[in-house]
């Protein structure tokens, strides 16, 4: 069974964050965040944590220059980004993890992780230039809840030079609902950088 494309759109935008703006540093402190939906904590030290607000002008510098954003789904609810402190000079976005959640239609409710992987796949490939998938879809799981990892990359749109993009992505399905983990990465800081991702969603724990 395959998802409607247009509830599935909005999973990958919001990790093509644009992020220009200095944000100072503050002291290192054990840094949790609860995440009901799931029963799970997330540590997230190392990361600057930012929430959406869809009512800042898009033309400030923090927010993203894609104007497609979130425009094609409207029932994509971002919970929270992570931010790395600070930004390569070379590159066009920040790493960052972003965390959404959309209903699953009803008509839609006894599809499969694997459908909706398979579904979201084949979308982007229509969206995104040289899209591809490049790791067998895992199924894992965090304290009760299980889940579905899998890696790909794609070219960024709307850049004048050629810019690889690498994602990482934990796909959650409760209730009716779908919860997105993803991890965004220029592809020339994916080895710098992709440990530190893996690392920090491998923190999710059971909420005591």
């Amino acid at each position: 069974m395959i998802l409607l494309e247009r509830y599935s759109l909005g999973f990958l935008l919001p990790g093509i964050i644009l992020c220009f703006a200095c944000i100072e540093k503050v002291p290192e402190i054990k840094k949790t965040i609860e995440i009901p939906e799931l029963g799970l904590v997330l540590n997230y030290e190392g990361w600057i944590y930012e929430e959406y607000d869809p009512n800042r002008d898009s033309s400030e510098p923090n927010r993203s220059k894609n104007k497609r954003e979130f425009q094609n789904d409207k029932q994509v609810k971002v919970m929270f980004y992570l931010f790395e402190p600070e930004q390569n000079k070379g590159s066009e976005i920040r790493t960052n993890i972003n965390f959404v959640s959309e209903p699953i239609p009803a008509k839609y409710s006894k599809a499969t992780l694997e459908d909706y992987v398979a579904s979201i796949s084949g979308l982007y490939s229509n969206i995104y230039k040289e899209y591809e998938i490049l790791s067998v879809p895992q199924k894992c799981s965090f304290g009760k809840e299980k889940c579905i990892f899998f890696e790909s990359k794609f070219v960024l749109p709307n850049t004048a030079e050629y810019k690889q993009i690498r994602t990482l992505q934990w796909i959650f399905f409760k209730e009716g609902t779908v919860y997105i983990f993803t991890g965004t990465i220029p592809e020339s800081e994916f080895s710098e950088k992709n440990k530190k991702v893996l690392n920090t969603i491998q923190t999710l724990t059971e909420k005591i």
